[in-house]
């Protein structure tokens, strides 16, 4: 079996993968001293971003126990790296085979990685292929300003704090408008359609309103 050493991973849940440049510092990042790679075909990379994965039983006791946490040099069990010599993926199993986490890979990893995969025989794994993960259009970032705006909308809505939702709409549009389920409802339609530097600024003046 082939290892790979000295990698830092950002695992969320199944449904969480972010590049490395979207991690975070308050992200669960794990230094790993030592973790088994195996070299996939194209399409085993694809099936993994695309759909849940559950592997055979044999994969789980094939992987068990052999990666190292670099702190304590205590094992974790069910961890691997997969790669077809282009892009890698790190990936964490149930005790069932069901890949349960999902990790990219920092960009120095992954060149030094790809490296080694040049003496390295492909593996071809069973498995089955579950629901498709849904599609991330946006940037992580992106996402929690999103969040973040449509909570104030809706609080500010449902508590009646209509004088507050009009100078967000004002400043949002530069326009003013009275009627509240206008506003409510302009707001929310271009939230969903709107990525610039727009949604930026009514972010900030969000966290800036409840700072002061």
């Amino acid at each position: 079996m082939y290892y790979y050493y000295d990698i830092l991973l950002n695992f969320g849940n199944d449904n969480e993968l972010y590049s490395f440049y979207e991690w975070e510092k308050d992200d669960a990042l794990e230094f790993i001293k030592k973790i088994p790679l195996f070299r996939v075909s194209t399409e085993t990379i694809l099936d993994h971003l695309q759909y849940q994965i559950k592997y055979e039983k044999d994969i789980v006791e094939l992987i068990k126990n052999k990666a190292v946490i670099k702190s304590s040099n205590s094992t974790l069990e069910n961890l691997m790296v997969i790669s077809d010599n282009k892009n890698a993926l790190a990936l964490e199993l149930d005790e069932n085979g069901k890949v349960i986490s999902r990790s990219n890979l920092l960009l120095n990893d992954e060149e030094n990685l790809l490296e080694m995969l040049v003496a390295m025989n492909e593996t071809n794994f069973n498995y089955k292929k579950g629901k498709k993960y849904k599609n991330r259009c946006e940037l992580r970032q992106i996402e929690k300003i999103k969040r973040l705006i449509e909570c104030e909308i809706n609080t500010l809505y449902e508590s009646k704090n209509y004088s507050k939702l009009r100078y967000l709409y004002y400043e949002w549009f530069n326009k003013s408008k009275t009627d509240i389920e206008k506003i409510y409802f302009d707001m929310k339609n271009s939230l969903h359609k709107e990525c610039n530097e727009n949604l930026q600024k009514i972010y900030n003046f969000i966290k800036m309103s409840y700072n002061k």
